[in-house]
């Protein structure tokens, strides 16, 4: 059984990086000020992580598989896929919604823009394509349309998710159907 004491300290620290990450870049957060806003010492942060790299690295993880499970779980049925993502962000992943803000790390950023544009490249484009496309084409349309629905969900976040999951889910798959009917 986990002591209590660990998860409201493990509790305080992600809450401090939320906070954080609504003010600056994660790359421009210190430990230094990770701790005090979390209101912990470093030295009970560094019983629980080498670094702020380590609790990303903690939460990010369990977000991929998360995510991961999703897409392959809903291999062809995009609208589905999209509407759980939206649904999992909105209710329980605060820290993760904060990673995929503009102030965000990378690594969960260029995963999800990746996993969409495979999403895009395997079931979308060839299953909802008016036109026989070439490589080429499927490789920038793919580009393209993978990182505009990335930006659509971190326009999302920035609005403080106002749309429900359904609504969102809506837009995305008319901006998609209308891109991919071209």
């Amino acid at each position: 059984m986990t002591d209590i004491r660990i998860i409201k300290t493990k509790q305080a620290i992600k809450n401090a990086m939320i906070e954080l990450l609504q003010e600056k870049s994660f790359d421009l957060i210190t430990t230094t000020e990770l701790v005090k806003r979390a209101g912990v010492s470093r030295s009970n942060f560094y019983t629980h992580y080498q670094d702020k790299y380590q609790l990303v690295d903690e939460y990010q993880s369990a977000f991929f598989k998360k995510i991961s499970t999703i897409f392959q779980t809903h291999r062809t049925d995009l609208a589905t896929a999209i509407y759980e993502i939206f649904s999992l962000l909105e209710t329980d992943y605060s820290l993760e919604s904060a990673f995929l803000s503009e102030n965000g790390t990378r690594e969960i950023h260029l995963y999800l823009i990746q996993q969409t544009k495979k999403f895009l490249e395997t079931v979308i484009i060839p299953h909802y394509g008016k036109k026989s496309l070439s490589t080429v084409n499927i490789d920038y349309r793919t580009t393209y349309l993978s990182h505009a629905i990335f930006g659509m969900l971190q326009l999302w976040i920035k609005r403080g998710k106002q749309e429900s999951p359904q609504e969102i889910t809506k837009m995305y798959m008319l901006f998609i159907s209308d891109s991919t009917a071209i």
